[in-house]
């Protein structure tokens, strides 16, 4: 049984190798049908995976507090004019959280202010992002220092402190290789702030934050310039980030900053909350569901492929079993069961299919890689969407063969052989 069914693999692709065109225009259907599945799968099975990958280093258990919620929190129209009258965070609201909410374990305020110009020794950079953040936002957000320090306590809590920390594209336009930024001053509002520390380039993460083009400076220190807590400007509002504890229940710790913001902002029961919660999770679900849209998308656009392909295939064996009708008869005269016949077919049918499939997990492994390497995008072909493409050319290779075969194994020998 396994000499005859090498037997016929040798045949098949002796068969193939001597009909090169023939054998090339039948791959191009399934090897299109093959890239368009597989190459939307892995596309954005690479991007959900960044995105969780983004989510699991921010942290899922993360509160966003502010006056914007980022899923309208009712059915309907987003009530913008809503949002934006209410309140904004202020360090009086972190201040009561820290010291009244127990299942927090970090708690912190971010508030964007408006681009800056910088210039040093003429080298200016433009719009680069303002980020006044407390303390503990370094326990919330991935920032690593690439150069220097980040802020001390003290630092962060004193008015006084005019400290800056630079992202890395900022630096170097700067400064460039040659210079360190550490101890040099900037100028924001007329004032000037002096740079102790540089971060690690790490790219924009998935709640917004653009670390490599800013720079970070005290939150304390940039209220004395300007009135933070009353800005209401709309979404560069502050934010409060809230981490919980290990353990510790994030409905829990919602629960109680609910309450705590309740009571510092005295809204009376039965009023509304003018607050809104955030959380990463609830990005993440909504992600999965445009995901699972997309790889619809890509399985609909792959299946007419594939059954272009399969007809091109389909046709192709027609053609063969014509030209072998008299060796099929000659075979079927000296003892050749139809089994034999069939699977000679079949396996002729599946390797074609094979080979388009193969081609086209190549040619998304060069999309990966282009994706990967100028484009920076990190793309990788998962062990179970290549099994998959390898099942999908089997499948087809088979329904696109069995009626040819079946032809070839149902013929009688003595017609077959005159013809």
């Amino acid at each position: 049984m396994l000499q005859v069914f090498f037997q016929n693999c040798k045949m098949a692709l002796e068969e193939l190798r001597m009909n090169k065109l023939r054998t090339f225009l039948s791959l191009l259907g399934v090897t299109i049908g093959v890239f368009c599945i597989i190459s939307v799968l892995t596309v954005f099975d690479s991007l959900q995976s960044n995105i969780q990958n983004s989510m699991q280093t921010l942290g899922s258990n993360v509160l966003y507090i502010g006056k914007f919620p980022w899923i309208p929190e009712e059915s309907g129209e987003y009530p913008m004019w809503k949002y934006k009258a209410r309140p904004v965070c202020n360090a009086n609201e972190l201040d009561a959280i820290q010291k009244q909410v127990s299942k927090a374990s970090y708690a912190a305020i971010s508030y964007s202010d408006d681009p800056a110009n910088f210039d040093y020794n003429g080298n200016e950079t433009k719009g680069v992002g303002i980020f006044a953040v407390t303390y503990e936002f370094n326990k919330l957000q991935p920032i690593e220092m690439n150069e220097g320090r980040y802020f001390s306590l003290n630092e962060m809590n004193g008015k006084q402190s005019n400290g800056m920390v630079l992202g890395a594209t900022v630096a170097g336009e700067l400064f460039g290789n040659n210079i360190s930024p550490i101890g040099k001053h900037l100028e924001i509002r007329g004032k000037p702030f002096q740079i102790i520390g540089v971060m690690k380039k790490q790219g924009k993460t998935i709640t917004g934050f653009n670390f490599d083009g800013s720079a970070i400076i005290s939150y304390h220190f940039l209220s004395t310039l300007k009135n933070i807590d009353q800005t209401g400007n709309g979404f560069t509002d502050p934010m409060m980030m809230v981490k919980a504890r290990r353990n510790a229940s994030l409905e829990e710790m919602k629960y109680e900053i609910k309450s705590v913001l309740r009571a510092q902002r005295k809204l009376r029961p039965g009023e509304p909350d003018n607050f809104s919660f955030n959380q990463l999770d609830t990005i993440q679900n909504s992600i999965k569901d445009i995901f699972a849209n997309f790889n619809i998308f890509g399985w609909i656009i792959g299946f007419f492929s594939l059954i272009v392909g399969s007809f091109g295939i389909a046709n192709i064996m027609f053609v063969s079993v014509k030209e072998r009708t008299k060796f099929i008869g000659l075979k079927k005269a000296i003892g050749a069961r139809k089994f034999s016949i069939l699977s000679e077919f079949l396996i002729e049918s599946i390797l074609l299919c094979l080979f388009g499939g193969l081609i086209g997990i190549v040619l998304v492994m060069i999309l990966s890689k282009l994706l990967s390497g100028p484009l920076g995008f990190p793309v990788s072909l998962s062990m179970n969407n290549f099994i998959l493409g390898i099942s999908i050319s089997v499948i087809v290779g088979i329904i696109a063969g069995y009626i040819p075969a079946k032809r070839a194994a149902n013929m009688d020998p003595v017609v077959a052989i005159r013809s």
